[in-house]
Formats: C-alpha cells, sequence, structure tokens
C-alpha cells in the first residue's frame, strides 16, 4: 500500500517532497541488495559443472584423407625433394684456368691476387655500375659467379661453364692463357723447398724476427724524392723467399698494415716484429697489390 502510493506520486501533479524522494531510493538499494545477496548464496549452492580439458586432435599421416585438412596429399607433394639413401655425392668442379673468353657484357677494371684465396677481390663494372667481388659471389646481373682471380685475368663460371674475364686493356689468346694457367697461383710457389730446411729458416726468425730481413732484403725507392716503398729481393737463402710467392723486384708498399711509404714506420716496426708470428706483405706487381702471408708456426 505504501509502495502504491510513492508510485502513484510520481504520476500526480504534486511535487514531491524530500522524504518521499529519500524512501523511494532506500526501497530501491534495498531490492538491489537483496538481489545481489540472492545471486551470492547461489554461487555457493549452484552444483560444480565439469569442464573437459581441450585436447588437439592428431592427424596420421599414413591414414586416410581427412575432412578437416589433406595431409597425405601435401606429403605426396615431395615438396623438398624425394629422399634418395644412396644418392651420389656431387663433387666441386676444379677450375678450368685455360678457360675460353666471356661473352657477357663484362669489364674487369682491377684485381688483389692473393696467396691466401678468400683475400682474393675482383673490381667488376657492368652497366656503367662497378662492384667488388669475392670468391665464390654472384656478379650481379648475371648467373656467373668468380672463381679465381690472377693478374691479368679472373675466371668466371657461367651456367656450370667456365670463362675468362681479362683485365681492360689487355687481350685474350689461347696460347696465353694456357701460359697462365701452368704458372702458380700469386703467393705460391711452384715448387716446394724441403719442409726442414723451411722449418728451420721459420724458426730463426720467430728467435730472433730481424733476420726475417736477412732472408728477405729490402731496399729504399724514391720517385721526386719521395719514399714510394721497398724493392724486394731475395737474401741469402731464396728458400722462404720462393716457399711465399715473392717474385724479385716486387715492390713491397705495406708490412702488417703499416704503410712502407711513411718513413717513420720502420722504427715502429722493429717492436712489433718481435711479438709476430706471422706476417703479411703487400707488394706491388705490374700494377696490381699482392698480400703475401708469411707464417712462421
Amino acid at each position: 500500500m505504501v509502495a502504491t502510493k510513492w508510485f502513484g506520486a510520481l504520476y500526480s501533479k504534486r511535487p514531491l517532497s524530500a522524504q518521499t524522494v529519500t524512501r523511494i531510493i532506500t526501497w530501491l538499494l534495498v531490492v538491489m541488495l537483496a538481489w545481489l545477496l540472492g545471486r551470492l548464496a547461489w554461487s555457493f549452492v549452484k552444483p560444480a559443472t565439469d569442464v573437459t580439458p581441450w585436447q588437439a586432435k592428431v592427424a596420421s599421416a599414413s591414414g586416410g584423407k581427412t575432412s578437416a585438412f589433406p595431409l597425405s596429399d601435401v606429403l605426396s607433394m615431395n615438396l623438398f625433394g624425394r629422399y634418395q639413401q644412396d644418392a651420389p655425392i656431387l663433387k666441386k668442379e676444379p677450375v678450368k684456368q685455360d678457360a675460353p673468353q666471356t661473352k657477357l657484357n663484362l669489364t674487369l677494371v682491377g684485381v688483389v691476387a692473393s696467396s691466401r684465396p678468400e683475400t682474393s677481390l675482383a673490381v667488376i663494372t657492368k652497366g656503367g655500375k662497378q662492384n667488388t667481388y669475392g670468391l665464390n659471389e654472384a656478379i650481379e646481373g648475371t648467373r656467373a659467379t668468380l672463381q679465381a682471380v690472377y693478374v691479368d685475368r679472373v675466371i668466371i663460371r657461367n651456367s656450370g661453364r667456365d670463362e675468362t674475364l681479362m683485365l681492360d686493356g689487355l687481350k685474350f689468346s689461347q696460347s696465353q692463357a694456357q701460359s697462365s694457367s701452368r704458372q702458380p697461383e700469386p703467393g705460391r710457389s711452384s715448387k716446394s723447398p724441403p719442409a726442414s730446411e723451411l722449418a728451420k729458416i721459420k724458426q730463426e726468425i720467430l728467435d730472433e724476427p730481424q733476420t726475417l730481413f736477412s732472408y728477405i732484403r729490402l731496399s729504399q725507392v724514391k720517385k721526386d724524392g719521395e719514399l714510394v716503398g721497398y724493392r724486394v729481393n731475395p737474401g741469402k737463402d731464396r728458400v722462404l723467399f720462393d716457399a711465399v710467392g715473392l717474385i724479385a723486384d716486387d715492390l713491397a708498399v705495406s708490412l702488417n698494415g703499416n704503410d712502407l711509404t711513411d718513413s717513420t714506420v720502420m722504427a715502429k716496426l722493429w717492436t712489433e716484429l718481435s711479438q709476430a708470428t706471422d706476417f703479411t706483405l703487400t707488394v706491388e706487381r705490374e700494377g696490381q697489390l699482392h698480400d703475401i702471408y708469411i707464417e712462421l708456426q
């Protein structure tokens, strides 16, 4: 009855008093609190529902097709090739040093032929764009890869065929290519010295590093009064000289990264030589730079 009067007052034209509004709000709060208490009580008495843990379905590769994913069809495609237990092992083809001249539109503008193949480089231009390549790197714009670097040419492998690319300005000839193929690679000797004799020389240099210059002699070369390097020639015994691939009258321009055209460097080198177990001598030969690696251990 009281509630009816309250709600009837809402639709009457008379304004509600503050007391009436307070009672309405109180009743609403009581109803809401009762509803919340009921939900809370129900959560304690409501029976627990067992939840089945999710498990992934295992697809069988050997079974038949499934409606979800036809795995057997994908396996039958052999996307990664067929396994062959007795497949032959592919051997790397040797580089053909007397390869015919390439017909690719390439220009060889520079080479660094080294006794260590990993440091050999070739500067090649194609379509006006110049890049530097190491061994086994693909030449941009072609399918050819760099295979060998010599002082006057490089060998590239184009679609499985070895081809010669001559240094810009030099002419190719078959006889010259055959002659070049019989020469040792830069930095390697054409004949092997006795191992015991070479080991004895290396040990001597390890004990007294300055004796290196008694086996490899250096003489200053100046041009217009400026030091341009040191002329290299064999010393008292040329076994080490030949073994590392030096050629008489090579022009040494750097030793262990030190610029030999700087007249103040030699004094610094004496200190470094006493602790070094290997040397990298950079020489200029026929206008090209070559790194000669001398290992003492």
